[in-house]
């Protein structure tokens, strides 16, 4: 099924910004198009992807019928395309060439292909700057970027390593490549789930160069992204409820950031979510809200340690929510929280370095991070029979797959749910036992 949108490049611009549109179906994009029209973002309207209709911007009228008029040209395009060939999708390359011709429009003279591998990743490192998510609409967050910087690092230093007096070339990038730089990480001490973090981003660089006919061969299939389990850690109801009746009184401190740390257990929100809850985001007994990370609106419920919070800083704060600090100060100040809250329980901690297995013991406090709030929420609702489709509707997981991996249920804890479970279906002793036939 054909979608198709207009977006702005640049929606937080001062001046005129060009608007793009997007043409994709089933899923796949088709186009991320410049349709030479700019607008002043204040005059934009994102819900209609339109001028708004104001006296400040007279010329509206026109400009929303050639919007629509390329919009009628694209769909008329793909519709006449598929027709022609038994209802298959254009490529991007010829669908680009159908809108020139179509719209009038000779194409810019291409520019040199960059043969250097890292020419083209620091090329399109500086377009993700600007680029908004095929998904969201949305820029590109500063963390995606930070974690595609960092694999550029590794990157150059595996090169250094192996390819010094080199032309290191799109036409390196084989499976040899592949199990050379893979076991350059296991040599450089990174653990297992960060190994496969680079890979992963390492495809996407290559997937963007195949789409842009630099790789045309690449498969993605023997480039297996690598992956263990996490001993991640989760704080259960009880110790939810130790940290909400601490007295803080004398250290406002570690309260701000103790009630901060609970809206995020008791919401399923990231860090980056529940740092920014709006006034207008609070509706009656309920959190509703669009998630930074993937653009899902969330709907939850306030948990009446969460509204307890929110009268304590009623007045005090435009949200009355603690204001939010960094995230790495913040994992800090939870460490000390969790050591006053008397959270010792000795966790023990596997984890695969450069390619041995190590298991260290922790305290329990030492492992409490800003994300301990998300995966407390995910296991204690899982815990309490809450159906996970209907967490996955909190959290905004899109896979259970991906939501399982928030569940941090021990052994014996799936013992006491089996056994409570038997229980309840154990004839009393009034009760005939029958065998069924």
């Amino acid at each position: 099924m054909a979608k198709i949108n207009f977006y702005l490049r640049d929606k937080e611009a001062d001046s005129p910004t060009p608007i793009l549109l997007f043409v994709s179906y089933n899923g796949v994009r088709l186009t991320k198009y410049p349709t030479g029209e700019t607008i002043d973002p204040l005059f934009w309207d994102s819900k209609t992807q339109r001028a708004k209709q104001t006296k400040k911007n007279p010329t509206y009228p026109e400009f929303n019928t050639r919007l629509s008029n390329i919009e009628t040209v694209a769909e008329n395009i793909l519709r006449q395309y598929m027709n022609d060939n038994d209802q298959q999708p254009p490529t991007l390359e010829t669908y680009r060439d159908l809108l020139n011709q179509s719209l009038n429009k000779t194409p810019k003279k291409e520019e040199v292909k960059p043969l250097d591998l890292f020419g083209f990743i620091e090329g399109f490192l500086k377009e993700y700057e600007t680029k908004l998510n095929d998904k969201t609409a949305k820029p590109v967050t500063k963390t995606t970027l930070r974690v595609y910087r960092q694999s550029l690092r590794v990157l150059k230093e595996f090169k250094d390593k192996n390819y010094k007096n080199r032309e290191f070339s799109f036409a390196q990038i084989d499976y040899y490549f592949y199990t050379q730089f893979q076991q350059f990480l296991v040599k450089q001490n990174f653990a297992t789930n960060t190994i496969g973090k680079h890979i992963r981003t390492l495809k996407t660089f290559f997937l963007e160069a195949r789409e842009r006919g630099l790789m045309p061969n690449f498969s993605t299939k023997k480039f297996k992204v690598v992956s263990e389990s996490s001993d991640a850690i989760y704080l259960n109801q009880r110790e939810l409820n130790t940290l909400f009746e601490l007295d803080l009184n004398m250290n406002p401190r570690l309260e701000k950031i103790r009630d901060l740390f609970l809206v995020g257990c008791w919401t399923g929100l990231r860090f980056s979510d529940f740092t920014r809850i709006k006034k207008e985001n609070i509706d009656g007994e309920f959190i509703e809200m669009e998630t930074q990370k993937t653009g899902e609106v969330v709907v939850i419920p306030i948990h009446w340690q969460v509204e307890a919070i929110l009268k304590r800083y009623e007045g005090k704060t435009p949200n009355s929510l603690p204001q939010p600090i960094s995230n790495q100060k913040m994992n800090d100040y939870l460490k000390e929280l969790g050591k006053m809250a008397g959270f010792e329980e000795t966790v023990s901690e596997s984890i695969t370095k450069g390619g041995i297995r190590q298991t260290v013991n922790h305290p329990k406090w030492e492992m409490i991070t800003t994300h301990t709030a998300r995966r407390s929420f995910a296991t204690n609702q899982y815990l309490a029979g809450f159906p996970s489709t209907s967490i996955m509707k909190i959290t905004g997981h899109r896979t259970e797959s991906s939501f399982m991996k928030y569940i941090k249920v021990t052994p014996r804890e799936n013992a006491n749910n089996l056994r409570e479970l038997w229980k309840k279906n154990t004839p009393s002793k009034d009760e005939p036992f029958r065998i069924a036939n």
